[in-house]
């Protein structure tokens, strides 16, 4: 009986193993990053100009020449927070990759220059026991809503105060506009959609497992 259980467990091991040598290693991952203009998510706070680091690997990251497919949830929650007045899209791409450990896997570079401001950075998605993404985005806003609005309010300067109130709009535009950095890395569940949080903007990631024709990042 020992020896029939022992065959048994084996067959049961070789079953397993193949189905996970024929299981799908190509994966679909699609992004939507979108800034929010929620002023109670400060907390009451007044965010200054964040220590900003570099991001490493950005020049060698590869580029999605893809936006959301029509199928993704994410294209759905891109049409939901476009019409709403305190988020803006700075963007939203996808892509198909192996699943891969991190030393192994390439960053995929993403960037944008919108009326919202401008995003730039890098997202890696790699395999270790889970699957795992790391993400090292920067996120500068536009301030023209902020410079508009201060400029038609007060008067205009007069031409002996010119270059000083020059410098000064310089000096509060720059104050205005700081950049704000996320560097996060965890496991992710596949086929959920995993949220990124950030007081000025946020990141919603999906994983999914592919089949369909390889479209990677160049």
């Amino acid at each position: 009986m020992r020896r029939i259980a022992l065959i048994a467990l084996s067959a049961l091991g070789l079953a397993t193993q193949a189905w996970a040598a024929s299981a799908p290693r190509l994966y679909e991952v699609d992004v939507l990053v979108f800034a929010n203009h929620l002023r109670k998510l400060d907390g009451g706070e007044h965010w200054n100009q964040e220590k900003i680091t570099p991001i490493k690997g950005f020049k060698k990251a590869l580029s999605p020449s893809h936006g959301l497919p029509p199928h993704s949830v994410l294209a759905l929650a891109r049409s939901i927070l476009s019409r709403h007045p305190s988020y803006t899209i700075l963007a939203a791409r996808s892509w198909v990759q192996n699943a891969v450990t991190l030393s192994k896997t390439k960053a995929v570079r993403i960037t944008s220059r919108r009326g919202g401001g401008r995003l730039k950075g890098v997202i890696r998605v790699f395999q270790w026991r889970l699957m795992h993404v790391a993400l090292d985005l920067r996120y500068t806003p536009s301030g023209d809503s902020s410079s508009s609005a201060s400029s038609s309010s007060n008067p205009a300067p007069s031409s002996s105060s010119a270059a000083s109130s020059s410098s000064s709009a310089a000096l509060v535009s720059s104050n205005l506009a700081p950049a704000y950095q996320m560097i996060e890395s965890r496991p992710v569940a596949l086929r959920r959609t995993n949220y990124f949080d950030h007081p000025k903007f946020g990141v919603l990631v999906r994983v999914v497992p592919y089949e369909g024709p390889l479209t990677t990042p160049r």
